[in-house]
């Protein structure tokens, strides 16, 4: 497995594939072991939970366990069609702290579905507007896309800000783009490879506040997709705000369909965000 960062790291934890990031105190857990280990396992789970400072565990499973799931109290959250090489992800929570559990600002993201669906047409087209061009980044843009990310965000889950945390991205299966504007990167996004089971994400997106309302990140994305597809990717999933209308829509707008919000997922823009769960299949 790869390790990407001091602060998140893959593990083979009782022979199983988990990912731990502290910096949004969460730990992924993509492998179940056999039933009568699962107690050991749930236990060692927790012990790693506490020595990491993580008080949510986040677990993929597929469609069979879900009364293991039911069985440890955990809550469902939504699913990725097609996320284990081509089966569906059911995802499951289980919160080791009463005010993780807590949603907020439940009126808020009601209004930004609400405005998705009113600004939702039939027929949408891509372009660049003049005076802008993209292409799949290089390890010499690291330093402008660090300076992005750091303008645009107060908070992310990994660390962004770091230009050789992006160049050591780029080794690692992580493919990027970058819309430019009179030779400065304004926007970018990426495609994090999950080859293990022929997905990937769609992440890292930004554009700078006033070349927002361009649709940088959607034309983005509708060169990304074909990019993973020749890859063998079987799904290309996202989780984006549900407080902000920005990348909801754009997944909208490129097909993507709703699999349900992950609560309190994320540290990202200053404070832990509930995220929604969007994904196409390809």
């Amino acid at each position: 497995m790869k390790m990407l960062q001091k602060s998140a790291y893959d593990l083979t934890f009782f022979g199983q594939h988990i990912t731990v990031e502290p910096t949004s105190r969460r730990i992924k857990i993509y492998q179940l072991p056999p039933a009568k280990n699962m107690d050991t396992f749930m236990d060692r789970l927790k012990r790693l939970s506490k020595e990491t400072h993580c008080d949510k565990l986040i677990f993929y499973v597929l469609l069979d366990n879900q009364e293991v799931m039911s069985s440890y109290n955990a809550d469902y959250e939504g699913r990725i069609q097609g996320f284990f090489n081509g089966d569906t992800a059911l995802i499951y929570a289980i919160f080791l702290n009463s005010d993780r559990k807590q949603s907020e600002n439940l009126e808020a993201e009601k209004q930004v579905m609400q405005n998705i669906k009113e600004r939702i047409q039939e027929g949408f087209t891509f372009g660049l507007p003049e005076g802008y061009s993209m292409r799949w980044a290089k390890k010499k843009d690291a330093s402008q896309m660090a300076l992005l990310y750091k303008t645009v965000f107060k908070s992310y889950p990994t660390p962004m800000n770091d230009p050789e945390f992006i160049k050591e991205m780029m080794q690692n299966q992580v493919y990027f783009s970058i819309v430019e504007n009179e030779g400065s990167v304004v926007s970018a996004c990426s495609a994090d490879i999950l080859p293990e089971y022929q997905s990937a994400e769609l992440s890292d997106c930004a554009t700078y506040p006033n070349h927002r309302g361009k649709q940088l990140l959607s034309y983005q994305v509708s060169r990304l997709i074909p990019r993973v597809k020749q890859l063998g990717i079987n799904v290309l999933f996202s989780y984006s705000r549900s407080v902000s209308v920005g990348m909801n829509l754009v997944n909208v707008k490129h097909g993507f369909q709703y699999g349900g919000k992950m609560i309190r997922n994320s540290n990202i823009a200053g404070s832990m965000e509930n995220m929604n769960i969007w994904y196409k299949t390809l």
